[in-house]
């Protein structure tokens, strides 16, 4: 996506950033524990995850951690290098509990420690941002469709 380019959806950028919904709801799907992985649990959880899309905080939150990996990892901020994922960055984590609490309250952010320390499926594949921001979107959702 070109700089100047502002036709592009949420699902544009979670694209460009190698994420697909279905590989979401795979990895939401993937810490069940004492229920029972239905077709109609992965349809609520699919729904739930667009339905958080539809939120312009979430949306908001979710570029940002997009635009700051893009930045972190082609070293554009002079003296910053988080080629390891230092322990002392954590704005990380504040994104990704940001978007959970957004979506399903501060229960929410509790179920985001359990996908953040597993980074379950495609979660495990990203960098240092993203790996939190989506645990964030994915704790949420599963906290939202449980409440239901």
């Amino acid at each position: 996506m070109k700089d100047n380019d502002v036709s592009g959806s949420i699902y544009d950028f979670i694209r460009e950033a190698g994420i697909e919904v279905p590989q979401l709801v795979e990895a939401g799907l993937e810490l069940l524990a004492g229920v029972e992985k239905t077709e109609e649990l992965e349809i609520a959880l699919e729904r739930q995850i667009k339905k958080s899309l539809e939120d312009i905080n979430v949306i908001v939150l979710i570029i940002a951690g997009i635009r700051v990996e893009e930045d972190l990892l082609n070293h554009r901020i002079k003296g910053v290098d988080v080629d390891d994922d230092p322990a002392y960055l954590y704005s990380d984590e504040v994104l990704g509990m940001a978007i959970a609490n957004q979506i399903a309250g501060t229960k929410a952010i509790f179920n985001f420690k359990r996908y953040d320390e597993a980074k379950p499926g495609i979660i495990g594949t990203l960098g240092p941002m993203l790996d939190d921001v989506f645990a964030g979107l994915i704790a949420g959702c599963m906290s939202k469709i449980f409440e239901e």
